[in-house]
């Protein structure tokens, strides 16, 4: 292991161990150790309902990587598919900020012999329009009486929405410049390197929005979902603006998972709508161990199948 590595790799375990102890702060003041019997008053059924919710978000996600992977020229199957998209659901989770998804280009390339920046420019367009679905819906809050940090997000989001679009219809221009700086750069001694982002027709980027916007649809209605399992008929419009003013704050965090940081975001915001500390933190985990925890295990487990494919195609 090089000393770039060993860096990067202490780094990230002192990232997420900030983030377990924020999230072990949240839960010890939350009160719900000693309120554990809160968890047991879910209501199974719908608990039921939101896990399958979970479920067919991760079915949406293995759907756009197929969809993607036929318009790149490399059409797989569905099972192919769900192996690359789940196996980088742990991949890009336990890294900081999502670096990890890089495994699916990765993949593609060992597996299929599909150019490299190929892969990337369709994980670019999963992350491009996640990002700015998130920082509409989480700007969106400007129809609540909300001051202070909120004005500060809003106006970020604004910005960073900006930038997005900028640099999506610069991506040209902006990877020549990588790679001008990359071939003068003496520690890697490269000659030549190629960082294009091929794009995709107008109506099939359209295709890669909708199918992402349901993905997100999925997450929105499963956390109001996991709420009314606890008793509580609150806004779906409202808790899916706070879900997604914490799932951006987990992201700029760099936190691996975005731990500690995304439940107590969430945690804070649930409690502004009326909901009592230890419901809320209990609905936090239960949502979060539902969605990104299980997709996590579920990755791991994949990980290994992915393996096994790359161990196959390299024989």
């Amino acid at each position: 292991m090089s000393i770039l590595e060993s860096k990067k790799r202490w780094i990230q375990i002192f990232l997420l161990v900030i983030g377990v102890f924020l999230l072990s702060f949240i839960i010890l003041k939350s009160g719900i150790t000693e309120n554990f019997q809160t968890l047991l008053t879910i209501s199974i059924p719908l608990l039921i309902i939101a896990f399958i919710l979970s479920n067919l978000n991760i079915l949406v996600k293995v759907y756009r990587w197929k969809f993607l992977c036929q318009k790149y020229g490399q059409p797989i199957t569905f099972s192919e598919a769900s192996i690359v998209t789940v196996s980088s659901l742990y991949y890009a989770n336990i890294t900081p900020g999502k670096i990890g998804d890089l495994f699916k280009a990765y993949y593609m390339q060992k597996k299929h012999s599909l150019n490299f920046f190929d892969g990337v420019s369709m994980i670019f367009y999963e992350r491009f329009f996640e990002l700015v679905i998130l920082f509409l819906a989480a700007s969106a809050i400007i129809l609540i009486e909300f001051r202070g940090i909120t004005v500060i997000v809003m106006e970020t989001s604004a910005i960073i929405i900006l930038l997005l679009t900028l640099f999506y219809y610069k991506a040209g221009y902006f990877m020549s410049l990588a790679e001008k700086i990359v071939i003068r750069l003496p520690l890697l001694n490269i000659k030549e390197v190629n960082f294009h982002i091929r794009k995709l027709p107008f109506h099939q980027i359209v295709a890669v929005f909708f199918i992402t916007l349901i993905s997100l649809i999925l997450e929105f209605v499963r956390i109001w979902v996991v709420v009314l399992a606890f008793g509580y008929l609150i806004n779906p419009l409202q808790i899916s603006m706070f879900f997604s003013l914490a799932i951006i704050a987990g992201l700029i965090s760099q936190i691996p998972l975005g731990i500690g940081i995304m439940e107590g975001s969430l945690d804070f915001l649930i409690q502004k709508m009326g909901i009592d500390p230890v419901s809320s933190i209990a609905i936090v985990l239960t949502d979060r161990t539902i969605s990104m925890y299980y997709a996590l295990v579920l990755g791991f487990i994949f990980s290994k199948f992915s393996f096994d494919k790359l161990s196959e195609a390299s024989i």
